[in-house]
């Protein structure tokens, strides 16, 4: 089989002439190599200042993005820098909470995604939050309603335990 198919590649040949393949030696005057030189060498300089201007206009560019970063209130950039470093902003922007939500959603990204906070960042993150994304209307209702109920709970529990407690007392009585 492979016999066949060098045979077959021996048969084919080039479409252009076995001169084509020898290289033609052209032979340039001073004059016009000097010319070229030139040439090349102006279109070096004309590369490399566009280049220099490209590098003075990104320079300008970060130096704005940097100073219009820094001028920005310290929280929000606190914000962004924590938040953003697991996901986009408009994840978190979407969302409505009070104060107590942010600080338990805050809580959860740092305790169950080990979000890297620092001592004192949740609050004034939650802060920050809490007042330029905060809950309104039914939502802000039905937020605070889940938030007393969970802190309800210890207090439900006792209440379970107690009942609990006097009927197991006025059983035993009543034998």
């Amino acid at each position: 089989m492979a016999s066949a198919v060098l045979c077959l590649a021996a048969m084919a040949h080039a479409d252009i002439e076995d001169g084509a393949y020898d290289a033609v030696s052209k032979r340039v005057s001073p004059a016009a190599r000097q010319a070229m030189d030139a040439r090349l060498a102006q279109e070096r300089q004309r590369e490399q200042e566009r280049e220099r201007i490209e590098a003075e206009a990104e320079a300008q560019r970060v130096a704005a993005e940097r100073a219009a970063w820094e001028a920005l209130p310290y929280p929000v950039r606190l914000t962004h820098t924590r938040c953003t470093t697991c996901h986009v902003a408009q994840n978190y922007e979407s969302q409505r909470h009070n104060r107590l939500g942010w600080e338990i959603v805050i809580l959860r990204m740092h305790y169950l995604n080990h979000a890297p906070l620092q001592d004192g960042e949740r609050g004034i993150i939650a802060a920050h939050l809490a007042e330029r994304l905060p809950a309104q209307g039914a939502d802000a209702a039905m937020e605070a309603l889940q938030q007393l109920a969970v802190a309800l709970v210890p207090l439900w529990g006792w209440l379970a335990w107690r009942l609990a407690h006097l009927r197991s007392r006025r059983s035993r009585s009543a034998r």
